[in-house]
């Protein structure tokens, strides 16, 4: 059986970014190297996890568009929650809130260094 055991973002400041997900998600740190510029492992409610470790090279921020991998998407329950959550904590908004015809409700953001995220919800699971 494969899982998805973490995403790795690598991050200008990952002791900026690590703090970012920590205070707007409240992430659990599960790993930090000490190293002057650390690697940390955060650790999401369904043990799946996020890896920050620092960047060696700088790239353009994209849109949602270009090729490559654009965004990470976290499942939710309570959509306006976590809307209303990103609002108090002035989260960049890519494109507000929105439910479609079949229920399905999306928000897309940025966390501090550009990275787009987005929540989704979904009246039925795909599987």
């Amino acid at each position: 059986m494969l899982t998805l055991e973490h995403v790795g973002i690598c991050a200008k400041d990952t002791v900026k970014l690590k703090d970012w997900y920590v205070k707007v998600f409240d992430f659990k740190i599960v790993y930090n190297n000490q190293k002057e510029m650390p690697t940390f492992f955060l650790l999401l409610e369904d043990q799946s996890m996020i890896e920050i470790y620092p960047a060696e090279h700088s790239t353009e921020q994209g849109t949602n568009k270009h090729q490559g991998v654009r965004h990470l998407a976290f499942g939710t329950n309570d959509i306006e929650k976590e809307y209303q959550n990103l609002q108090r904590h002035q989260v960049e908004i890519v494109e507000e809130l929105k439910i479609n015809p079949n229920g399905v409700g999306t928000v897309f953001f940025r966390d501090i260094e550009g990275n787009i995220l987005h929540f989704i919800q979904r009246p039925e699971p795909l599987y």
